[in-house]
């Protein structure tokens, strides 16, 4: 107990150090983010996006590729300089004169002069310069993407041979299109731990993006902080944590363990002696220490004495509870095995194809799905709820579902069968128990099928689109609500390619641990993920998603689906 106390105490200080240090880390992250955001906004506004588009098509020409190839290989840059000096510029001084950032650049007696396409790579690399000077940023950058290639235009850490180079794709950018938004993201890249963020730079028109501005932040001395603010953390937590377990147990040994120790050892006696004690065999140790152990070892006798008298007892008791138990699995095991569970169920019939199944809250269910040829060319298709759990409900649904079976022939509408039912129920449902029921029959060679629902779900349907859809069909009277209930027959025809999806209340009433409801929703876009799936993949896909959504909180009402694809007469 000692050392769990500890050991739970050590979790709990290394839980509060690895929490400190996720508050530490995700603040610090954050403060960059909001940084970096500043920055990269600040920048896009400063560069002209006219200067970086006629940069661009500038540079991609075969004209500039053939002169920077052999700028490369000969490693001098003076051959793309003098290049870019020989062609025009977009003309800085008629860009925006009144522009703070134009005006500082065309002081400089250098830059004025400079009314070529060199000017304007200068223009960029000065502007960039003065914002990473600004905002304390380490990189600051224009990079172009098309069809997945990063080309570079301007960084002023890098020399003219940068300009049209191709950039390695970074594995963190994966999924994000061209020239697009990329948020503040903290990854790390072949330098290191870097926070990026990048700014596409749209045509003034109203055109798409053509290049992005982008702003790195080098946060390797950040991670290193964060490394050492950690490791200190644990050293200090591991420390004081054996210092004070050195000094607990000196004093705990005297005081608690020894004769916590001998009441042990006289306990664990009693409790491997003969089966047949008596209330004269329990222990007598010198204990009088006038403490909670001496009354624990009182509390001892006193138990040990009521524990002989109680064993008989829980014999019995234990008998009983296996007894019931055996019974339970044996009903579970009857119950199952009324249930269709051959998949595929017909397998001479290849005008559909269908799957069910049934998840019990209880040892066994209220729930049931039945389906069964009337002929060659009707198939019946049934699910049903009835109003309890456990074994009440589940001795009823076997006899609602015996009635439905009996009462369904060849000639009579889901309607008829379900008044039927509806009638010979009433005669002896003393408990007014009732059963929500769908009924469905499908002629296999045209695909028309007649339903009938007594206060059941709606079922889903698919059509002629591939989309599942929730049908709202005509509710009649819960079957065992009433002594006279009618029922109305209504008609979907389901085309080949069609299914029908039906369903008890437990799945879009499963809640989370929150006591959120599943819903109807939920189940749609579960449907509708892979509608054009086989029965018995929907149904499982389903089943996984409804798990998923409750995250182990308890299932209060059974689960039960049937799903039937109908092929079309003369499928193979």
């Amino acid at each position: 107990m000692f050392f769990l106390i500890v050991g739970i105490i050590l979790l709990v200080s290394s839980g509060l150090v690895l929490v400190s240090y996720r508050v530490y880390s995700d603040h610090v992250n954050s403060l960059y983010f909001e940084q970096a955001e500043r920055a990269a906004n600040a920048v896009k506004g400063d560069i002209m996006e006219h200067v970086v588009l006629y940069l661009w098509d500038m540079i991609n020409t075969e004209e500039f590729h053939a002169i920077r190839e052999e700028a490369v290989a000969a490693n001098d840059e003076d051959m793309i300089r003098n290049w870019m000096i020989s062609k025009p510029g977009w003309d800085i001084r008629n860009m925006n004169p009144d522009h703070e950032r134009v005006k500082s650049f065309l002081e400089d007696d250098e830059n004025k002069a400079s009314y070529s396409l060199y000017g304007d790579y200068l223009y960029l690399i000065y502007s960039l310069s003065k914002d990473m000077e600004l905002f304390d940023i380490d990189v600051a950058y224009i990079q172009r993407d098309e069809n997945g290639v990063t080309w570079n235009l301007a960084d002023p850490l890098e020399n003219l041979l940068y300009v049209g180079s191709i950039e390695e794709p970074i594995a963190a950018f994966a999924g994000y299109g061209d020239n697009a938004y990329i948020p503040p993201m903290f990854y790390k890249s072949p330098f290191g731990w870097l926070c990026t963020v990048q700014k596409p730079i749209g045509d003034s028109d109203g055109g798409p993006a053509f290049a992005v501005i982008g702003v790195d932040t080098d946060m390797n001395k950040i991670v290193e902080s964060r490394e050492h603010f950690l490791v200190n953390s644990a050293i200090y937590v591991i420390s004081i944590t054996i210092i004070s377990i050195l000094i607990s147990l000196f004093f705990s040994t005297r005081i608690v363990v020894h004769p916590l120790g001998m009441l042990s050892k006289a306990t664990r006696a009693f409790a491997t002696g003969d089966e047949e004690v008596s209330k004269d065999e329990v222990i007598d140790l010198p204990i009088d220490s006038r403490d909670e152990i001496e009354d624990l070892y009182r509390d001892i006798r006193s138990m040990q004495m009521r524990i002989v008298g109680y064993i008989e007892n829980m014999k019995r008791i234990t008998s009983e509870r296996e007894r019931v138990n055996a019974e339970l699995n044996t009903a579970e095991h009857i119950q199952r095995g009324m249930l269709p569970a051959s998949f595929p169920a017909f397998p001479d019939h290849t005008e559909f194809d269908l799957f069910a199944l049934m998840d019990p809250a209880r040892v066994v269910g209220g729930d049931f799905y039945d389906f069964f040829l009337l002929d060659e060319t009707h198939l019946a298709l049934v699910i049903a709820d009835v109003s309890d759990k456990g074994v009440p409900a589940a001795l009823f649904m076997m006899s609602s579902m015996m009635l439905i079976r009996s009462c369904s022939k060849q000639g009579r509408t889901p309607a008829e069968i379900l008044k039927d039912v509806n009638d010979r129920i009433d005669a002896f449902n003393r408990y007014k128990m009732f059963v929500t029921v769908w009924m469905g029959i499908l002629d296999l060679e045209s695909g028309m099928m007649t339903c009938a629902n007594a206060g059941h779900e709606y079922p889903f349907i698919r059509g002629a689109d591939g989309q599942f859809r929730l049908y709202r069909d005509k509710h009649g009277m819960v079957i065992g609500g009433l002594p006279i209930s009618k029922y109305t027959d209504y008609e979907l025809k389901i085309e080949p390619g069609g299914a029908v999806f039906v369903y008890t209340d437990g799945i879009p009433e499963a809640n989370d641990t929150e006591g959120r409801f599943y819903g109807l929703d939920r189940l749609d876009a579960a449907l509708n993920r892979s509608p054009d799936d086989p029965p018995k993949e929907i149904i499982e896909r389903i089943r996984e998603d409804t798990g998923s959504f409750m995250n182990g909180a308890r299932q209060f009402d059974d689960i039960t689906m049937l799903c039937v694809e109908y092929h079309g007469k003369g499928h193979s």
